[in-house]
């Protein structure tokens, strides 16, 4: 099985590098011009994405002719009372030194840690491809967010990478080969291969 994971168009939040998980946050008049110039694929009739809006208009641009299905585990990690902020507005922040020391890895104040919004994600991912296999199908296409294809890349890919090692810029991301049959006892991503759905370079 084929999974795609792309993440989603250029929000004001990550232009300015502010922390966004939860919050609602739409794409940028840049972001809706970078899509709409990006490399569409009219094929594909079915993406996931989450409850938040800046996957569902990404994949309205780059899969015009696909069912949205929304996952709502697949959403961004909520970074709690860290939202909206940068690291620069945080830096000298107990709590945010607190969390950032072990790398995110326990929840923010009224938010997520790496730890559980991996545990998450995996959990989600597993239930569509038990889903698919069930199905007949050979394919999944994920349009989501950064962290949650970070997370999901640094916990089953080969060879293994630190989080930000998997680091992907809006509307790139990952192809990925799972086997279904043996995911519940080796769940790992074979044949990863990069993704950029950005407009081609001259």
């Amino acid at each position: 099985m084929i999974i795609h994971m792309v993440r989603h168009g250029l929000t004001e939040g990550n232009a300015q590098r502010r922390y966004v998980g939860a919050t609602d946050m739409p794409l940028s008049e840049e972001g809706l011009r970078l899509a709409r110039a990006g490399q569409r694929d009219e094929a594909v009739r079915q993406v996931y994405v989450t409850p938040l809006q800046r996957t569902q208009q990404t994949a309205a641009i780059l899969y015009p002719n696909a069912r949205q299905v929304i996952v709502p585990d697949l959403r961004e990690m909520n970074f709690g009372a860290f939202e909206g902020r940068t690291y620069e507005e945080l830096e000298n922040d107990a709590d945010f030194r607190a969390w950032n020391d072990d790398g995110g890895m326990q929840p923010s104040p009224g938010g997520e840690g790496r730890l559980g919004f991996s545990q998450r994600a995996t959990a989600a991912l597993t239930r569509l491809i038990e889903e698919a296999a069930a199905r007949g199908e050979d394919e999944i296409r994920i349009l989501a967010h950064g962290g949650t294809i970070m997370s999901l890349m640094a916990v089953h890919a080969l060879p293994q990478k630190p989080y930000y090692e998997w680091w992907v810029d809006n509307m790139t991301g990952y192809r990925v080969q799972v086997n279904p049959a043996e995911w519940a006892a080796q769940p790992i991503f074979a044949g990863v291969e990069r993704v950029d759905m950005n407009a081609a370079q001259a």
